[in-house]
């Protein structure tokens, strides 16, 4: 019964979340990010483990933290997305720490006992990831970090796991032009009590480029190791370091589970206060999303 349930539960899960175990390691908490798409090299310096954690010794200032909150896929299954993240530059050193917590909706548990079917109290399927990594400045233009992240996942009551990864990423950053590599989720495999399911590991190479100023362009290209590949074109505008609008597009593989998407975003900033929105459409599937989030970088 219980390697039922766990199939069942994963399989509902990953149907509607990328396909994959571990989707939280997929869906990025950064809402200045997802407004291009998810282009990593257009977030925020808080959310740098989402993307290249080699980006840390380039930040300006000394940090910035920020917290994010939103809904992922509403239509199909309106899970819940918790971000809080913080990242610090030491001279040539960069610290970063993250937390994510990602909810699908609760569930009823129904057994049988002898000929009474009974219904026990909702169940609510989740992961919470905790990262930090550390990058260091090699040359004043090039950078290299390495993540470590712990990810526990919880289909139901008698089905958890925790499994380790690692993320290893290298950045080159110009006054006009930022570009980064990172291959992420790499280490052990995730074991619900039954069968073994590797983490969602993948490649990833962004670049920006600021053609005037105020306007950069940005592209992204991802290879999931399972064989499913993702490109993402988007751009952002920034009027006197204050308002910021943001448009992209992902094209994913549709026979991976990987949807295609359209985004917009929003931000402002000021004093060092920023808030972020990010909406996604153009998807059956996770048209809707949004994400809010509000940062201070000092």
């Amino acid at each position: 019964m219980k390697k039922i349930l766990t199939i069942i539960v994963a399989s509902v899960w990953s149907a509607a979340s990328f396909a994959q175990v571990l989707p939280s390691l997929l869906v990025n908490s950064d809402p200045q990010a997802m407004g291009a798409a998810g282009i990593s090299v257009l977030g925020s310096p808080a959310y740098a483990l989402q993307g290249y954690a080699a980006s840390t010794v380039f930040m300006e200032g000394t940090g910035s933290a920020g917290v994010s909150y939103g809904s992922w896929q509403p239509k199909a299954a309106s899970d819940k997305i918790l971000g809080a993240s913080a990242s610090v530059r030491l001279g040539k050193l960069g610290v970063a720490l993250e937390y994510k917590n990602f909810a699908q909706p609760a569930y009823e548990v129904t057994g049988i006992t002898g000929s009474v079917s009974q219904v026990t109290p909702s169940f609510t399927p989740k992961e919470s990831s905790f990262a930090l990594g550390l990058g260091y400045r090699i040359l004043d233009c090039l950078s290299a970090a390495v993540t470590v992240r712990s990810t526990s996942s919880v289909l139901a009551s008698d089905a958890k796991a925790s499994v380790f990864g690692v993320d290893v990423s290298a950045m080159y950053a110009s006054d006009a032009l930022q570009a980064g590599l990172a291959v992420c989720n790499l280490g052990g495999k995730v074991n619900y009590g039954e069968s073994d399911y590797k983490q969602p590991a993948l490649l990833k190479a962004g670049a920006a480029y600021e053609v005037i100023e105020g306007l950069k362009a940005a592209a992204e290209f991802a290879y999931l190791f399972e064989g499913a590949f993702g490109a993402s074109l988007g751009a952002e505008y920034c009027y006197a370091d204050i308002v910021s609008a943001r448009a992209g597009y992902h094209l994913g593989s549709k026979d991976k589970g990987l949807p295609s998407y359209a985004s917009i975003g929003l931000g402002a900033k000021y004093f060092g206060i920023g808030l972020n929105l990010s909406y996604l459409l153009a998807s059956d599937t996770i048209g809707g999303s949004f994400l809010a989030g509000l940062s201070y970088s000092f």
